[in-house]
């Protein structure tokens, strides 16, 4: 072969050769491009996923396939509430199940159960106490099909459970309630009679005692009665004002065994969209409330109206503020007020006024909060209602 079609040959190669490279390096720096990309998406995902795993109102804690602790979320942190959860990362998750289920270990949970399993968590390291909670695992697999670790989600059900046998006592008190009622109205029927026919001073006194004891029974009742039935408002236009002066003229028989003096300062002209019977039934429980508070001697009931801000339509709430100069009220009583059967007279009591007061300002789209009064010195009870501007 002559010399010059060698060169031409060598010229060619190394030019095929060139464009080669030039192509192996662009499809290099696209694959690196790409590669980079696709890392930033992993990282948006992990940071996406982990927003999602803290934001969600369950426990969540995540296991290699070495069953070591990798992940723990803020809403599992928060229910065990005040344990160091930090301190259990890239640890066995028998250490942790042993501490906060009772001695329990992995083996326990993965035995053939149905899930959800419920089970009993250690929270509060102050004041050491079990929660009720639904436990979920579910294995995590990789692309081998292999175990890649688990996943634990722990539900809190305390609530759940509180609200079922709240449910439950109210079902069996409104049949209990019913079964009572006749005999206790028999009861009055014939102790009216008896006062009638008997003038005798002593006999007088204790057949007196007897119907007064009779109608507290019967407001008992009564209240049991509201608590557990289904409350539908029949709403209409009311002047607040009337409904006011109304629950305090209900409630006179305390106000003026007490002595109590009641102040009003609604505004004449506030109309309000109500169910009356409903609001009026929340004040008068509110009054009653106050009335057993304060002193025999100058007790003071102040009840006034404003309007505040907010709301979802923008329109506000009118708020009407229930003060007195009694004891007042304590972290713990604030904290349960509006809690079903829960009371703070010393002679008893259903506990379900306050309840029953909130649910009732609840139907019509309001709320109600409870603090000590700055003005009087005494317990303070406001009602939100919206407001139609």
């Amino acid at each position: 072969m002559a010399q010059n079609d060698n060169d031409k040959i060598e010229a060619i190669s190394g030019g095929e050769l060139k464009k080669a490279f030039e192509s192996f390096e662009a499809a290099s720096q696209k694959l690196s491009e790409y590669y980079k990309n696709l890392e930033e998406e992993i990282k948006d995902l992990k940071e996406n996923l982990n927003t999602v795993l803290e934001s969600l109102p369950l426990g969540i804690l995540i296991t290699d396939e070495n069953n070591l602790i990798k992940f723990i979320n803020k809403s599992l942190t928060d229910l065990a509430d005040g344990y160091n959860l930090v301190s259990y990362l890239n640890r066995p998750i028998d250490e942790f199940l042993k501490f906060f289920f009772n001695g329990s270990v992995l083996g326990n949970f993965i035995k053939p159960v149905f899930y959800p399993a419920e089970k009993l968590i250690k929270s509060g390291a102050q004041n050491e106490k079990f929660i009720p909670v639904f436990l979920y695992i579910k294995n995590i697999h990789g692309n081998n099909k292999k175990n890649s670790g688990r996943i634990f989600i722990i539900q809190n059900i305390e609530e759940i459970k509180k609200f079922k046998r709240l449910a439950e006592l109210g079902e069996m008190s409104a049949k209990i309630a019913h079964e009572i009622r006749n005999p206790l109205g028999s009861i009055d029927l014939f102790a009216s009679i008896l006062q009638k026919e008997i003038k005798n001073g002593e006999h007088a006194e204790i057949i007196s005692n007897i119907i007064s004891a009779v109608k507290n029974m019967n407001a008992t009742i009564n209240n049991v009665l509201e608590f557990s039935k289904t409350v539908n408002p029949a709403i209409s236009s009311c002047r607040l004002s009337e409904a006011v002066n109304k629950s305090i003229m209900y409630s006179s028989y305390i106000i003026k065994e007490k002595n109590v003096k009641v102040i009003t300062e609604i505004d004449e002209n506030l109309i309000l969209e109500i169910d009356e019977n409903l609001i009026g039934q929340t004040f008068v429980n509110i009054l009653i409330n106050a009335a057993h508070a304060v002193q025999n001697i100058d007790g003071i009931i102040s009840v006034k109206s404003s309007a505040v801000s907010g709301g979802e339509d923008g329109n506000g709430y009118i708020r009407i503020d229930f003060e007195d100069n009694g004891s007042g009220f304590s972290a713990d009583i604030v904290k349960n007020i509006f809690n079903p059967f829960f009371s703070t007279k010393k002679s008893g009591g259903t506990g379900l006024g306050l309840s029953i007061a909130l649910n009732n300002v609840m139907v019509h789209g309001g709320y109600m909060s409870a603090e000590n009064s700055k003005e009087l010195g005494g317990a303070k009870i406001s009602v939100f209602l919206p407001y139609l501007a």
